[in-house]
């Protein structure tokens, strides 16, 4: 059974917290249910449209991850103190803004008309909704370990629940004529990759679970490519003004473990190794690099990072090394990168070839969707190429698949 969100929020705000929601905005009495309900469902829309691209999909996965920090768990003792309203409606703003851009406007106006609000109300009321959604998504992207084809999957499962829900005129504020059209973006494929154990048969590309939106080219270059490479910086709020929800304020349904209802709820994992490198963290051994003047060029810089098995989308755990050098970058605008997969010697060269080259694009769309500068990180599959470990034991292999990050060019 899907998770639904919409039904989540409502019951995690309670009587009380719709309520204090309602005094708090000044909505007419019995109305904070289906005002608040409409927020959210109209945010769960703009996460969906937002999904369209990976790049957008992967902002979505990161927003997410960082809204576990905010504190909701009395939603009503928040709706009732000014000060944690404010805040909460600072990084609900910054959600807004994320999601929509220079749409937000009209989608205020879009609610103010559907629900009989003045702008000033309508913004609020948005702005409380948006944290609350997103810290529930980031509670099951968690809970559930997803990926981005996991997060994709997840939003998807959100249309039949808004689709009552969304104001008239939402859709044409976001550009589409339908939550279907919506969907049908929202997408993202994973590369197969052939092994010794089934050398004549190649394993069917994992997918979304919606075969008719399945492109055949991007599946034999087995990763989506970004339509959008040159997404804005999108920055959420940490909420260090108290803003998030306690780990069993969320009802999570889950299908069991690789039931054919959920087949991202536990998906295999294959870690990447890292290096020896001189304190083992990332963010330490690669800023020390850049400041030395003596640095040795082409140096690597493993990212510890996790994928599905076969698969070209980074799971959360892979999240922190990813923010750490997306900081780094924005940190060092003189910065060039090159990002480059690896993969064992087992199995198809070729096959081995196109995964490596889908995992360091994904990395690099990650970066990029946070509004590093395209120009700046090239993404190289190496395939079996340069091993560092003996192919013939496990432990080999492992080192051996890994993804690393190298100085292109550098100017202070």
């Amino acid at each position: 059974m899907a998770d639904n969100i919409l039904d989540m929020a409502v019951r995690h705000l309670g009587s009380s917290g719709l309520g204090a929601l309602g005094n708090a905005l000044g909505l007419p009495a019995g109305k904070s249910e289906s005002a608040f309900s409409t927020g959210a469902a109209s945010v769960l829309a703009g996460m969906l449209n937002k999904a369209g691209s990976e790049s957008g999909l992967g902002s979505l996965l990161n927003m997410a991850t960082k809204s576990t920090s905010m504190d909701l768990s009395a939603p009503g003792d928040i709706f009732s103190d000014p000060d944690r309203m404010r805040s909460l409606q600072d990084v609900g703003g910054n959600i807004l803004g994320a999601l929509f851009g220079d749409k937000k406007d009209g989608i205020f106006n879009v609610i103010s008309n559907a629900l009989g609000l003045d702008s000033t109300k309508s913004a609020s009321l948005m702005r409380i909704a948006a944290p609350v959604v997103m810290s529930l998504v980031g509670k099951l992207v968690k809970s559930k370990g997803l990926n981005m084809e996991g997060l994709a999957a997840l939003l998807l499962g959100q249309k039949t629940h808004i689709k009552d829900q969304i104001p008239p005129g939402l859709l044409d504020e976001l550009g589409a004529d339908s939550l279907d059209e919506m969907a049908e973006r929202t997408v993202v494929e994973t590369t197969p990759r052939e092994t010794a154990h089934a050398a004549h048969t190649s394993p069917p590309a994992r997918r979304s679970g919606i075969g008719k939106w399945l492109w055949p080219l991007l599946i034999a270059l087995g990763v989506l490519w970004a339509l959008n490479m040159c997404a804005k910086k999108e920055k959420v709020d940490d909420g260090t003004g108290g803003v998030v929800m306690e780990q069993d304020e969320v009802v999570v349904e889950e299908a069991p473990a690789g039931s054919a209802d959920d087949p991202m709820t536990t998906p295999d994992t294959q870690k990447e190794i890292p290096m020896d490198s001189a304190s083992g963290d990332f963010a330490t051994d690669f800023r020390a690099y850049l400041a030395d003047a003596t640095r040795e060029p082409g140096k690597e810089f493993p990212l510890r990072i996790e994928f599905p098995a076969d698969g070209s989308m980074p799971n959360t755990d892979s999240l922190p090394d990813v923010q750490a050098l997306i900081k780094v970058m924005q940190e060092n605008p003189g910065l060039n990168i090159v990002i480059e997969g690896y993969t064992d010697s087992d199995g198809d060269a070729g096959a081995n070839q196109k995964l490596s080259e889908a995992r360091a694009q994904a990395v690099m769309l990650m970066v990029t969707g946070a509004g590093v500068d395209t120009s700046r990180v090239k993404a190289v599959g190496m395939g079996p190429a340069n091993p560092i470990a003996d192919n013939s034991t496990e432990e080999g292999k492992q080192k051996n698949r890994r993804i690393v990050v190298k100085v292109d060019s550098f100017t202070q």
